[in-house]
């Protein structure tokens, strides 16, 4: 069974990006897929975050997101109060 990550990205994401230092402001996310018994990354995705840009909101739609990609674990830095909620909401840990 494969565990799927959120983490906020600074530039064009995936596994050599660094880690944006704000949530909902992110240029994009990089989805890892991690095999919960062997620890094997199986699949990573790069997604646009639709708080980027935003003019409001921006962690509220940096949560939707995630939670429509189907992340259970969200990695980086403290989301903020509404997000933090958000993403409690959607499950994700």
């Amino acid at each position: 069974m494969a565990v799927r990550i959120g983490i906020p990205s600074m530039e064009t994401g995936g596994l050599d990006d660094m880690v944006a230092d704000r949530f909902g402001r992110a240029k994009v996310f990089t989805i890892v897929d991690v095999d919960e018994e062997t620890g094997r990354i199986l699949n990573v995705e790069v997604h646009e975050n639709p708080g980027y840009q935003a003019g409001s909101g921006a962690g509220m739609k940096a949560s939707q997101k995630l939670g429509d990609l189907g992340v259970k674990v969200y990695v980086g830095p403290n989301p903020g109060p509404n997000a933090y909620a958000a993403l409690s909401y959607l499950g994700i840990k």
